[in-house]
């Protein structure tokens, strides 16, 4: 009786697995290289304060559909792409670098068009006229396939310590 009752949470999850698994199977090679890519270039453009390229960087939708894009951190939370690149316009006032961990950085497909980005990052940060601190985040984002490839949808960054 206990087997009867208990085979069709097991079947739901074989199948459940499996799906995600086959889905998860069409990011390609090249698909990874190009979202390594994006996110080493994402850094770059960070640290150079670079927002015209940033802002190419980040998921869009059609006009009516909502907005995809966040960034959500213990202090603060964005949502929307005006609103993480009003975000990045102020940081930017002040000093902000990033460099990620590349030897750390790993690259999980979710399924055929989502992946997590996973990458200890040294962030140095500080207010205009303030001392700089450094500190090491464990960023996570999810970026989406689109029809011009790979956009950054979320950014998570979560202290290290």
């Amino acid at each position: 009786m206990r087997v009867r009752r208990g085979l069709p949470v097991v079947l739901l999850l074989a199948l459940l697995t499996g799906g995600g698994c086959a889905q998860a199977a069409d990011v390609t090679t090249a698909d990874t290289q190009a979202v390594r890519a994006l996110f080493l270039q994402q850094t770059t453009a960070e640290t150079a304060h670079d927002l015209d390229a940033l802002s190419g960087m980040f998921a869009s939708t059609a006009p009516g559909q909502p907005d995809p894009v966040s960034f959500v951190a213990r202090a603060y939370r964005f949502w929307g792409r005006d609103e993480v690149l009003d975000h990045f316009r102020e940081t930017f006032a002040g000093t902000w670098r990033v460099e990620p961990d590349q030897s750390a950085l790993r690259i999980i497909p979710l399924n055929q068009d989502t992946v997590q980005v996973y990458a200890p990052t040294k962030v140095t940060i500080g207010a205009p006229g303030q001392p700089a601190k450094t500190a090491t985040f464990l960023i996570n984002e999810f970026m989406v396939r689109s029809p011009s490839g790979w956009k950054v949808a979320a950014v998570i960054p979560v202290p290290a310590q």
